[in-house]
């Protein structure tokens, strides 16, 4: 994206590169960095309760709300200038075409969106074992721009994706790094949720990749944006039944259920604790009011990944933890999105449009690690010995840091396992991190 002019602050089509407004601060209403990083946030800021309740309960949030009342997400397309003492100009978002893509224009799109590659130096470029890194890699290549060095996380069988990127990389005779995951560290913990400009309970899996990318420097490209709108979180059978049906607070409740959050139990116990949040019902509520806004465009579904999850979930990765300014997403581009925004639900989930247009350039026969029936040779990922006893050192400096009345919470995670878990103590990791930010005087006000 390229900058604005000084006085001016511009959210991008998709809203996926994060944009910040203080709320009704008359000349003041201008609160966000080109670099896509939360505005200052001021000692003794108010914790907005719904804001929190939400990303708390989804793994993101949702709208223009942060966990902070007094500070916004603009919307996709809001334009903001100083010069209007805070006045909000016409949002532009983008908008589906009004017909259904052919699969040589989405090839062209998808060509035309690589030569806005803003560098011509070769990229790092973070490989997974699935469709949109995949997309990018072998479509820079089909332009004659090799990756400077290919990046997977964990060890090279640390998993299926890192299986399959492996593969790729040798087929291709491309240099790759297996970067070996990260033990807990309380320092670099708060440092992501503040980078991640307090959005997202995810991405510690990506944060070893995105360091090793920060350390080397230079271009880096990522898969984030358009995949969503046919993979997407409610981009699943029972969802789109319940949304065929009519079936909104219902279809509300499956994803709260099947969200990267907390858990009803663990969210309990935080508000009990003090922790200000919001009911269930207001988050359900706000859920469906999202859900139902969504409902004139052709795959609202997907949509609801594009212009939620991801902007909220993985717009962190790539804006947060690495480089903003050189970060390359060809999958947000404006013009593509509105060729695949027009794809209509009942399309999209028939054929993924990835896998499209992949088949016109990817002649090598090895399928996508959720296909690949490669379990069986991962060797699961850890840290190194020292690094396992010096992030359980960390982790039980970083519980008796916390106040009192959160403790006990920190205390119950040493021992559990599981999904659930990895988000529990993000969320832990993100009070902290909100608490650090707003210190007065010494005194937090939550």
């Amino acid at each position: 994206m390229t900058a604005s002019p000084a006085n001016v602050v511009r959210a991008d089509p998709l809203g996926i590169m994060p944009r910040y407004a203080r709320r009704g601060v008359p000349g003041r209403d201008v609160a966000a960095s080109d670099a896509g990083i939360m505005p200052l946030v001021l000692p003794g800021e108010e914790v907005d309760a719904l804001g929190l309740a939400l990303l708390l309960t989804l793994g993101f949030s949702l709208g223009d709300r942060t966990v902070f009342r007094d500070i916004r997400r603009l919307e996709p397309g809001e334009i903001i200038s100083h010069a209007d003492s805070g006045q909000s100009g016409r949002a532009r978002p983008v908008r589906p075409n009004e017909s259904s893509p052919s699969d040589s224009q989405l090839l062209e799109l998808f060509r035309n969106a690589l030569e806005r590659y803003p560098s011509r130096q070769m990229p790092i470029v973070p490989l997974s074992g699935g469709r949109d890194s995949r997309l990018i890699l072998l479509g820079l290549r089909s332009m004659g721009l090799r990756p400077r060095v290919i990046l997977t996380g964990g060890g090279l069988r640390a998993s299926s994706d890192a299986i399959v990127a492996a593969r790729l990389a040798a087929r291709l005779d491309e240099t790759i790094e297996g970067v070996q995951p990260l033990a807990f560290d309380m320092g670099r913990e708060i440092w992501r949720h503040q980078a991640q400009n307090f959005e997202s309970l995810e991405h510690g899996w990506f944060l070893g990749v995105a360091l090793r990318a920060r350390a080397l420097g230079g271009p880096v490209t990522d898969g984030l944006g358009l995949g969503v709108l046919a993979t997407g979180s409610l981009m699943k059978p029972e969802a789109i039944a319940l949304w065929r049906a009519g079936a909104t607070d219902e279809l509300a409740d499956w994803t709260i259920e099947h969200a990267a959050g907390i858990g009803d139990e663990f969210l309990s116990k935080l508000a009990m604790a003090g922790v200000p949040l919001a009911s269930a019902d207001e988050v359900r509520h706000e859920l469906v009011r999202t859900l139902r806004g969504l409902d004139h465009l052709p795959n609202p579904l997907g949509a609801f990944s594009l212009f939620h999850w991801t902007r909220r979930g993985i717009s962190a990765s790539p804006y947060g933890l690495l480089n903003p300014r050189q970060t390359f997403a060809p999958l947000c581009d404006a013009q593509l999105a509105a060729a695949t925004l027009a794809i209509e639900l009942d399309e999209a989930v028939k054929s993924d449009w990835r896998e499209r247009i992949l088949n016109r350039f990817d002649d090598l026969s090895i399928p996508f690690s959720d296909a690949a029936g490669n379990h069986w040779l991962v060797r699961k990922a850890r840290a190194g010995l020292y690094e396992r006893l010096r992030g359980r050192l960390e982790w039980s400096k970083f519980s008796r840091e916390l106040p009192t009345n959160l403790q006990a919470l920190a205390g119950s995670l040493a021992s559990n396992g599981g999904v659930r878990w990895t988000f529990q103590r993000s969320a832990l990791g993100l009070i902290a991190s909100m608490r650090a930010a707003t210190v007065v005087n010494g005194d937090r006000n939550f």
